[in-house]
């Protein structure tokens, strides 16, 4: 028999091992801890598997596919920027090498994905641009972190496809905070005839849990998936705040 053969056996055995003690682990994580602490480990533990793949994969072709709609919709160098979970800068990269120095924000709750984010802007030598990352040790949804700054745009790709209702409202009802007048709001989210969850951090909406959130809070929502093409089928909506009686002519949103 060749010698070959037992030792090809033997590292299956122990990658298959460590999958099962891995997968007990994370088990472990989203049963003893609340979803976001537990949703954070396991994010840190995917990074340091594969980044790329821990933010869904399609790194190269999903970077692009933000920044071609965002700079559709109206996004110029010069405008504020939000990404809110932004992961491992899978989109981020390409935003901060669009954007004007200082302008590009992305806040995440893993502390590892935040830590590879840093070490990525090293790499690619996009530190220069000066974008700020922060982590989310609170884990809220008020955005206090940001220290009262206002951004012109602003994304979620793929967070409310890994968040559940009451999380997804909290962020609603906060996120105006961070909002001008005229502010846009992009994220994505998985559409269903009704709310499910498909695994333990994957959950389906229909468009009317956004449309009532929306409504509650003061926003306009719009559909804007024809402009996005997501692989994974993701729908891509719009929301911006509601023009108060009292707004002048002049201040106008960015773009209708």
């Amino acid at each position: 028999m060749s010698t070959k053969l037992p030792t090809l056996v033997g590292k299956i055995l122990r990658r298959l091992g460590f999958k099962s003690k891995l997968d007990k682990r994370i088990e472990r994580l989203y049963r003893t801890k609340d979803y976001l602490e537990a949703y954070s480990r396991h994010t840190d533990i995917r990074v340091q598997i594969d980044p790329q793949e821990a933010v869904g994969g399609n790194w190269e072709a999903m970077g692009q596919l933000q920044l071609e709609f965002l700079v559709g919709q109206g996004l110029l160098p010069n405008h504020t920027f939000l990404d809110i979970g932004c992961g491992t800068l899978r989109g981020g990269r390409r935003i901060i090498a669009y954007l004007n120095r200082g302008n590009y924000w992305g806040i995440d709750i893993s502390a590892k994905a935040i830590e590879y984010a840093g070490q990525l802007l090293r790499e690619e030598q996009l530190s220069e641009k000066k974008p700020r990352l922060i982590l989310l040790e609170s884990k809220n949804q008020s955005f206090g972190e940001l220290g009262g700054q206002l951004f012109d745009f602003l994304l979620a790709q793929s967070v409310f496809t890994h968040l559940p209702p009451q999380i997804i409202k909290e962020c609603l009802r906060n996120i105006g905070r961070v909002m001008k007048p005229s502010s846009i709001f992009f994220f994505t989210f998985s559409a269903a005839d009704s709310f499910n969850q498909t695994n333990r951090k994957h959950f389906c909406y229909p468009y009317s849990f956004f449309a009532e959130l929306a409504q509650a809070n003061h926003f306009v929502l719009k559909d804007r998936s024809e402009c996005y093409n997501h692989p994974g089928g993701q729908k891509m909506l719009e929301m911006m705040k509601k023009p108060s009686p009292s707004s002048k002519a002049g201040n106008e949103p960015i773009r209708t």
